[in-house]
C-alpha cells in the first residue's frame, strides 16, 4: 500500500495535478548561452545570477546548476541539439536541488546534455522537458527524476526512496560507456520506477542488458509502453514482475492488464480506449507536441502505445 500511494502521489505530481495549496514562490531562471561542449563554474553560486566570472555574463550548464542547488529551486533552459554531438557539458553532476532543464525537441538530434555520471541526492529532483540526456556512466537516483517528452540514455540506478517518471519519453542504455551492472539490466530498482507512453531500447550483442531488474522493496509501474529489441529475445524484465496499467507490450515479463501484449511484433498500435494510462486526459500530446489521440487515427479517439501518436 505504501509504495501504491508513493507512486499514484508521484505521478500526479509528474502530470501537473495542483492542490488547493498555495503556490510556491516561482523559481530562478537561467539561460545557458555557450556553445556545447564549453563548461565552467559558477563565480558566487547562490547570488541568484549565472555567470563564470563577476559581470561577464557566461552563463554555463554547471554554473547554472551550482546556482539551482545553491537557491534549491532553479529553471535552467538549454540550447537545442543543433546536431547530434555538441550537447552541452555538464560536469557537476550533483544534484541537490529541485532542478527543471528545458529544451526544444528537433529533428537534429535528442540529446542537449552529456555528463559522466550523474547522483540526484536524497533531498534533489531533476525535471527534464524536451532535454534528452546521456550518461557515459550511471545515474543514481536517491531523490526523484521526471523526464516528459524527453530522453534518457545510461544506466539507471534507483535507491530505495528514489522516484523516477517518464512520460512521452524514450530510455536506453545506449550511450553508457561503463559495462552492464551487476543487475543486469539498463534500470537497477529498489524504488519506484512509473513509465507511461514511453519506449524503452534493448542493446545488441554479447553485452546485451534486460529492461528492467526490480528487487529488494522496489516497484515498476508499466503502462501503454513499448520495447524496441533489436533483435535480443531475452526477457525484458528481471526480478519483480511489474505492475501493469494495460496496453503494453514487452517481452516476459508476466505482464496481465488489459491490452498487454507479451512481445509480439504485430500488435495494434492505436488501440488505448480514451482514459486508460491517461490516454486524452492527464497525457493530451505525444513526444513531438501532437495531440494525443490523433484526430486522424485509423482508431479514432484512440492513443498509440509508445511516446508517438500515429
Amino acid at each position: 500500500m505504501r509504495r501504491t500511494l508513493t507512486a499514484l502521489a508521484v505521478a500526479a505530481l509528474a502530470l501537473g495535478w495542483t492542490t488547493a495549496c498555495e503556490p510556491p514562490p516561482p523559481p530562478a531562471s537561467f539561460t545557458v548561452n555557450v556553445a556545447g561542449g564549453m563548461t565552467g563554474d559558477d563565480a558566487t553560486p547562490g547570488d541568484g545570477v549565472c555567470e563564470t566570472a563577476a559581470g561577464n555574463g557566461v552563463c554555463t550548464l554547471d554554473a547554472a546548476v551550482q546556482e539551482g542547488n545553491a537557491l534549491g529551486r532553479a529553471d535552467i533552459h538549454v540550447p537545442p541539439a543543433t546536431q547530434p554531438y555538441n550537447p552541452s557539458v555538464l560536469t557537476d553532476t550533483t544534484i541537490t536541488g529541485n532542478l527543471a532543464l528545458f529544451s526544444t525537441w528537433n529533428a537534429a538530434g535528442n540529446i542537449q546534455v552529456q555528463a559522466s555520471q550523474v547522483h540526484i541526492t536524497t533531498e534533489g529532483m531533476l525535471t527534464l522537458e524536451q532535454a534528452g540526456i546521456r550518461v557515459t556512466g550511471t545515474a543514481v537516483v536517491d531523490g526523484g527524476l521526471t523526464l516528459h517528452r524527453s530522453a534518457f540514455y545510461g544506466w539507471l540506478d534507483i535507491s530505495p526512496g528514489g522516484v523516477v517518471t517518464m512520460v512521452n519519453s524514450e530510455g536506453t542504455g545506449f550511450g553508457a560507456t561503463e559495462p552492464v551492472p551487476e543487475s543486469g539490466a539498463w534500470v537497477t530498482n529498489r524504488g519506484t520506477f512509473i513509465s507511461r507512453f514511453s519506449r524503452f531500447d534493448r542493446i545488441l550483442g554479447a553485452s546485451s542488458a534486460a529492461l528492467f531488474h526490480t528487487l529488494d522493496d522496489g516497484a515498476t509501474y508499466l503502462g501503454a509502453s513499448v520495447a524496441h529489441r533489436n533483435g535480443e529475445t531475452s526477457s525484458d524484465c528481471l526480478g519483480t514482475r511489474p505492475v501493469s496499467e494495460g496496453y503494453n507490450s514487452l517481452l516476459g515479463c508476466g505482464l496481465d492488464g488489459p491490452g498487454d501484449v507479451d512481445g509480439s511484433s504485430g500488435i495494434p498500435v492505436n488501440d488505448v480506449p480514451p482514459g486508460a494510462v491517461g490516454c486524452g486526459t492527464a497525457i493530451v500530446v505525444d513526444v513531438n507536441g501532437d495531440p494525443r489521440p490523433s484526430p486522424s487515427s485509423s482508431h479514432p479517439g484512440h492513443c498509440n502505445r509508445g511516446p508517438w501518436e500515429g
